[in-house]
């Protein structure tokens, strides 16, 4: 009986957990417990996005502890680089946990990237076209550093602002 006692505990421990704050719901496996607290907490820290009200949809977070089960809860579809995924129509996100490689990028930028994603789709539904949906996000996440922006000057100064319709069949 001895032996069975720590194999029951030690199956349990290995078993998701969910962490709640908010509106924000992370489910998550034991390796990645601190990652999804420091999420939360700096989530909760800054939800609210520019130019919208704030959110007040439930979000739940879904942290993938491996490629294969990342691969499996965003499907198929989903790019091999890709880190996270916003999926608004069921207010989710799976994103990559501490098995991410540096590519990846900060965890927390992520994180907020993808909350932006869901923030303009709660406000303006599917109406956003892909190029603003994402250019949103970035700008939500503080994603575009001095040398980005400076690299689209030179590029639109070099090259011109491309047409509506080229940016749509861009994100095609």
């Amino acid at each position: 009986m001895r032996l069975l006692v720590p194999v029951a505990l030690h199956a349990q421990d290995d078993a998701p957990r969910r962490l709640d704050a908010g509106r924000l719901t992370a489910v998550y496996f034991p390796a990645d417990d601190q990652l999804a607290h420091a999420l939360l907490r700096s989530a909760g820290a800054s939800d609210s996005f520019p130019w919208l009200p704030r959110p007040r949809q439930r979000v739940l977070i879904a942290i993938a502890p491996d490629a294969a089960r990342f691969r499996a809860w965003a499907g198929t579809d989903a790019p091999e680089w890709g880190a996270a995924l916003a999926f608004p129509e069921s207010r989710r996100i799976v994103m990559r946990g501490r098995g991410a490689n540096a590519e990846a990028g900060d965890p927390r930028e992520v994180l907020r990237h993808e909350l932006a994603h869901l923030a303009l789709h709660e406000r303006l539904g599917s109406k956003p076209p892909r190029w603003f949906d994402e250019g949103y996000a970035s700008v939500s996440a503080h994603e575009w550093r001095r040398d980005d922006v400076l690299a689209a000057n030179v590029a639109l100064a070099l090259r011109g602002s491309p047409s509506l319709d080229k940016l749509d069949r861009g994100f095609e």
